[in-house]
C-alpha cells in the first residue's frame, strides 16, 4: 500500500495487534493527546468513537483466517495540523470493496458524523482511514 503524505507534525505512531483487547489501550493514548492539544470532553468522545470503530473494522474485516497472529496488526498515527487532529487507522490486510454492503458499511457513517473529515484509501495490501477533527479553539 502506497503511503499517503501528511504535511503535519507526528505525534504518535503505535503498532499494536489487531485484537479487541488492545482497542482500550489507543484509546487512552489517542484520548491523552487530543487533550493534550486543547479538544473538549465531547471531541474527545467522538475520537475515541471514531478511532474505535476504524480500528474494530481492521479487527474484524482486514486479515485473513490464515494470516498469522503476529502479522494482524492496527497501525496508528496522529498528527497535529494546526488545531486539527488528524488519526490515520491503517491495516496491512487485503483491502475492501470500495463501496461496504449496507450491512457492514454503518461504521463509515459513524465516523463520518463523528468527525469534521473521513478520507479511505485501500489496495490489495492493506486499508487507510484518515480522519480529521478540528479543535473549538482552532474554530473560532
Amino acid at each position: 500500500m502506497n503511503a499517503r503524505t501528511i504535511n503535519s507534525q507526528r505525534v504518535l505512531h503505535i503498532v499494536v495487534p489487531a485484537r479487541a483487547e488492545y482497542l482500550s489501550l489507543i484509546r487512552l493514548v489517542v484520548a491523552g493527546i487530543a487533550a493534550r492539544s486543547g479538544f473538549s470532553a465531547d471531541s474527545i468522545a467522538d475520537i475515541k468513537v471514531a478511532l474505535s470503530e476504524a480500528s474494530s473494522n481492521v479487527i474484524r474485516h482486514a486479515y485473513a483466517t490464515d494470516t498469522p497472529y503476529a502479522e494482524r496488526v492496527i497501525e496508528i498515527n496522529c498528527y497535529d495540523d494546526n488545531g486539527s487532529l488528524l488519526l490515520e487507522v491503517t491495516d496491512h490486510g487485503h483491502g475492501m470493496p470500495i463501496l461496504p454492503p449496507p450491512s457492514e458499511g454503518l461504521g463509515f457513517g459513524i465516523m463520518g458524523s463523528l468527525m469534521d473529515k473521513v478520507d479511505v484509501e485501500t489496495a490489495d495490501d492493506g486499508t487507510s482511514v484518515l480522519m480529521s477533527k478540528l479543535s473549538m479553539t482552532a474554530r473560532r
